[in-house]
């Protein structure tokens, strides 16, 4: 299992927010494994970030989706 939430560990973010970033950031890796995924994984990363509560800066996105596109590819 990939540790995604250390991407955003020089964001500030708290403990609880780092494992709804970890959570979400592994499905989103599971709908890439799977061609689930419809969209740019950036956008659709956002998207379910938001929609849990946590707002990332553009470039941790950014970073994150590189990094489960990367991971999904493997």
């Amino acid at each position: 299992m990939a540790d995604f939430a250390g991407d955003i560990a020089d964001d500030g973010a708290e403990d609880q927010t780092e494992e709804t970033v970890e959570r979400v950031a592994e499905d989103v890796l599971q709908d890439v494994e799977h061609g689930r995924l419809d969209g740019d994984t950036a956008q659709v990363l956002e998207e379910r970030l938001e929609a849990e509560g946590v707002e990332l800066r553009e470039e941790a996105i950014e970073s994150l989706a590189d990094d489960i596109e990367q991971e999904g590819s493997r």
